[in-house]
C-alpha cells in the first residue's frame, strides 16, 4: 500500500463527531470569539468529497477538526503539531500529507520520522523522539542530494503545542477534557526546510541530524562577555549523526502557481517592484527589489493577499518571515501563509504600512565606553534600570506600525574595516503603552573601536496611499 493511501485510510477512521459534543464545543466557541476577535483563516476548498471533506469541513474550526483526528492516534499528534500554523493546517486538511513511519536507533536514542508535507521549495519534517536516559537532547538537521551535495536551506525547528496559544486555551480544555488529548501518546516535533528556488527540494535527498546532549550545557554558569572563549567549549555535545534517507513522493514536488507582476510602485518616496506572487502549499512569497537610486532603504513591508470573497492571508508570524533585504541584497521574499486552497479567481496584493531608513541616517558610532553617538530620534540610549547591564549597550526604540520586535541594529564594521555581528542579542517589550521595544547588546571584545553600527529598523508607518496590486 502507498504511504498516501494508508495515509486516506487513518482519516476514514476521523469522520464521525458525537452530536451532544459538537453542540458543547461550538458553545465554547461561541463564547471564545465573543471575548476575543479571532484571527482570519482562508476558506477552505468547496466541494471536495470523501474523506478529505470531512478534515475540509474541520478546518475552519480549531476544535472540531483535533475532534474528529482525536479519535485516530496516529492523526492525533499531527493534529497538535499544525493547530496554528493556517498553511500546514490546511495541507493536513486537503490530505496533502505524506506518511512515513521510519525509526532510527542509536545508543538508546529513537528518532522516528512520521510525516512529510512538500512541494516544491519546502519541507516540513515531522518526527517524534524517545530517549532511555531521559536527557534532553537537541537535533539539529543538514540537508543533502542522493549524491551527497549539501543543499541550500533555510530551517526552523522546534516543537508545537496546544498549550502554546493563550488565547484558545479556554477553547481546548474543552477538548482536551472530553478527548482525552492529555494523554497524546507523543509529542511530534518538526524541521521546516526552506529553499530559495523550485529544483533543490527533490525526490531522493538525505538528512544528516547532529544529535546533541544539552545537559551540561544548560546547567553551565558562565558569561559569554566575560568569557568570550568559553562559548565554544559549553557548546552543545554533539552525540552522533544519524543517517536518514527521505523520499518525496513526485505528487507533491509539482510546480507552484506563479503569477508574474512586475510593477513598481512608490513607497515613502522610494521606488519599489513587485517581481511575482508565488503560491505553493507551505507559503506564498512576495518576491521585490528597489531602484539602486533610491535615497532610503525600505526596512518594512508587510505584504498581505486578500479574494474577491473578503478572505486575507496575512505574513508567517511563527517561522521564518522573508529573506533578504533592501541593504546589501537589494531585493528580498516577504512570506505570507499559503493561500494555495484558495479558489478565488483574482488575488489583490495590498501593502498599508512601511518604514524606510534614510541611506545617510543608517549609521550610528558605538565608543569603547558603551556610549553611542549619531542615533536617530526614534532609538534612545538606556544606561541603567531593568534592562541595563554591565558590559552591554541598550537601547530603547519607537515601534510605530511595527507589528513584531526585532533587532535595531545589523552587525557593525569594527576601525580595521573587520565587518561583523554582535554575539548576542536580548529583545524585551518595553511598553506595549508606549508601543516600544528595548535591545541589549554584548559588547564585542578583541576589537578595535569605535565601531559603525548599521542601523536597519525604523517605525513602521501608515501609508498615506495604500498601495493594491491586482493579478
Amino acid at each position: 500500500m502507498k504511504r498516501n493511501e494508508a495515509w486516506e485510510d487513518l482519516l476514514t477512521q476521523a469522520e464521525q463527531i458525537p452530536d451532544e459534543l459538537e453542540t458543547r464545543l461550538n458553545r465554547t466557541i461561541a463564547r471564545a470569539e465573543r471575548r476575543e476577535k479571532r484571527r482570519r483563516w482562508l476558506k477552505p476548498l468547496i466541494g471536495v468529497t470523501g474523506t478529505a471533506a470531512a478534515f475540509v469541513l474541520l478546518v475552519n474550526s480549531s476544535v472540531t477538526f483535533a475532534l474528529a483526528a482525536s479519535r485516530v492516534p496516529i492523526v492525533r499528534e499531527l493534529v497538535e503539531a499544525v493547530a496554528f500554523d493556517p498553511s500546514l493546517k490546511a495541507a493536513v486538511a486537503h490530505d496533502y500529507v505524506q506518511l512515513v513511519g521510519d525509526t532510527y536507533t542509536q545508543d538508546g536514542i529513537t528518532v522516528t520520522i512520521e510525516y512529510l508535507i512538500a512541494d516544491p521549495m519546502n519541507v516540513s519534517v515531522f518526527y517524534s523522539l524517545s530517549d532511555e536516559q531521559g536527557r534532553e537532547l537537541e537535533l539539529v538537521p543538514d540537508l543533502f542530494d542522493a549524491k551527497g551535495n549539501s543543499l541550500s536551506v533555510s530551517a526552523t525547528f522546534g516543537k508545537e503545542r496546544i498549550e502554546g496559544n493563550e488565547s484558545e486555551k479556554g477553547l481546548f480544555d474543552t477538548i482536551r477534557g472530553y478527548l482525552g488529548l492529555d494523554n497524546v501518546q507523543k509529542t511530534l516535533y518538526n524541521w521546516k526546510l526552506h529553499a530559495s528556488k523550485e529544483g533543490v527540494i527533490q525526490t531522493q535527498m538525505q538528512l544528516k541530524v547532529e544529535v546533541r546532549n544539552l545537559e551540561h550545557w544548560k546547567d553551565a554558569e558562565w558569561n559569554a562577555v566575560d568569557e568570550p572563549e568559553a562559548q565554544e567549549s559549553r557548546a552543545p555535545e554533539a552525540m552522533f549523526t544519524l543517517d536518514i534517507p527521505l523520499t518525496i513522493e513526485p505528487q507533491f514536488l509539482k510546480s507552484g502557481r506563479v503569477f508574474p507582476v512586475n510593477q513598481t510602485v512608490d513607497v515613502l518616496g522610494q521606488k519599489l517592484t513587485i517581481d511575482e506572487i508565488a503560491i505553493y502549499p507551505s507559503n506564498t512569497r512576495i518576491i521585490w527589489y528597489t531602484d539602486p537610486e533610491n535615497d532610503a532603504w525600505l526596512t518594512y513591508l508587510p505584504f498581505y493577499l486578500t479574494d474577491e470573497h473578503g478572505n486575507r492571508v496575512d505574513g508567517i508570524r511563527n517561522g521564518i518571515s522573508g529573506t533578504g533585504k533592501d541593504r546589501g541584497y537589494g531585493g528580498g521574499t516577504v512570506w505570507l501563509d499559503s493561500a494555495w486552497y484558495d479558489t478565488a479567481e483574482h488575488l489583490t496584493l495590498h501593502l498599508d504600512d512601511a518604514a524606510i531608513v534614510p541611506k545617510d541616517q543608517d549609521t550610528v558610532l558605538l565608543q569603547e565606553d558603551g556610549r553611542l553617538i549619531g542615533l536617530p530620534d526614534y532609538i534612545h540610549q538606556i544606561t541603567s534600570g531593568p534592562y541595563w547591564e554591565a558590559n552591554t549597550v541598550c537601547i530603547q526604540t519607537d515601534k510605530g506600525t511595527y507589528h513584531t520586535n526585532t533587532s535595531a541594529f545589523d552587525g557593525y564594521v569594527d576601525a580595521d574595516g573587520q565587518t561583523d555581528s554582535f554575539g548576542s542579542i536580548s529583545t524585551f517589550v518595553t511598553s506595549e503603552a508606549e508601543n516600544t521595544f528595548t535591545n541589549s547588546y554584548s559588547m564585542p571584545q578583541g576589537v578595535r573601536y569605535p565601531l559603525t553600527l548599521f542601523v536597519d529598523f525604523a517605525p513602521g508607518q501608515k501609508l498615506e496611499n495604500p498601495i493594491e496590486v491586482h493579478t
